[in-house]
């Protein structure tokens, strides 16, 4: 590897330091880095600032937590670049190397990680059997479905394949493998292997003895219909927002575009999520 754009975090790396020594070992062993105009740094002449994409670059290396890589997910599907974390969050799930871990780095100059493809989900808004609105934005981790004001109890029928269930509870969860580890799971679903392609449902606090999970295959198309009097919300891995009125129906189907995510392989989905859970208890 011989090109890195950098995705700095001013927020949680306020000084940069972080990132200065992210670009400091990327630089001691050949590595160029590249870092948009945006954020008004070059790193102490650590980095190559830009206006427009080096059309060479090979990774996009984010500096955050979780909620800076899934935003980073989009630029990195709409440019076709894989994406690598840099933990500065508190669980960093979707993170490959923590801050204590940054020398880690210097494997990219030998090409020396493997390369894993996550799934992402596409919605679309239907009303009386048409589709109005697609979302452009694509789910790498989860489809939230809950009432407007996050407070009220939503009416939701769920259907897939040759069947359907109503559920009254505080709302629905739509993830992927990859999201099978965030909300889902708070809310008390399964884990699952990102190895497996499947859509994971999940309800929110279920007002009814029936509170499982159900997995649907990757070539099933999955309705949730608005089957209350309220207005519901629809997230899109936490960030794009868009309303679901009374009759309406959400529907998530699985994109035929992957997000490519670098991995070294030091350790196994479970190993890292065991590992970092415990580390949360410690925090607490």
């Amino acid at each position: 590897m011989k090109k890195v754009v950098l995705l700095p975090n001013p927020h949680k790396d306020a000084e940069f330091s972080v990132s200065r020594r992210i670009a400091e070992v990327l630089r001691s062993v050949g590595i160029v880095v590249c870092i948009d105009r945006a954020f008004g740094t070059d790193l102490f002449g650590l980095a190559e600032v830009f206006s427009v994409l080096p059309a060479d670059a090979q990774l996009l290396l984010v500096v955050g937590g979780d909620g800076s890589v899934l935003d980073a997910s989009v630029f990195a599907i709409e440019h076709d670049l894989p994406l690598l974390g840099v933990n500065l969050g508190k669980l960093g799930y979707l993170s490959e190397v923590e801050t204590g871990e940054i020398e880690k780095l210097a494997r990219l100059a030998d090409d020396a990680f493997c390369t894993e493809e996550k799934m992402l989900l596409c919605t679309e808004r239907i009303v009386n059997g048409r589709s109005v609105d697609r979302s452009e934005r694509l789910a790498l981790n989860d489809v939230v479905i809950s009432h407007e004001t996050y407070l009220g109890i939503t009416d939701l029928r769920l259907s897939g394949g040759s069947g359907s269930v109503h559920y009254r509870a505080d709302g629905m969860i739509l993830s992927t493998p990859a999201g099978s580890t965030a909300y889902s799971l708070s809310a008390g679903g399964p884990i699952v292997s990102h190895s497996v392609d499947a859509v994971l449902a999940t309800p929110v606090c279920p007002h009814s003895f029936f509170n499982r999970s159900i997995l649907f295959s990757p070539q099933e198309q999955i309705d949730v219909q608005n089957a209350g009097q309220d207005t519901l919300r629809v997230s899109v891995d936490g960030r794009h927002f868009s309303d679901l009125l009374p009759g309406e129906i959400c529907r998530v189907t699985v994109s035929g575009r992957k997000v490519r995510f670098l991995t070294f392989r030091d350790n196994n989905m479970f190993s890292v999520l065991f590992r970092k859970m415990k580390t949360m208890e410690e925090i607490q």
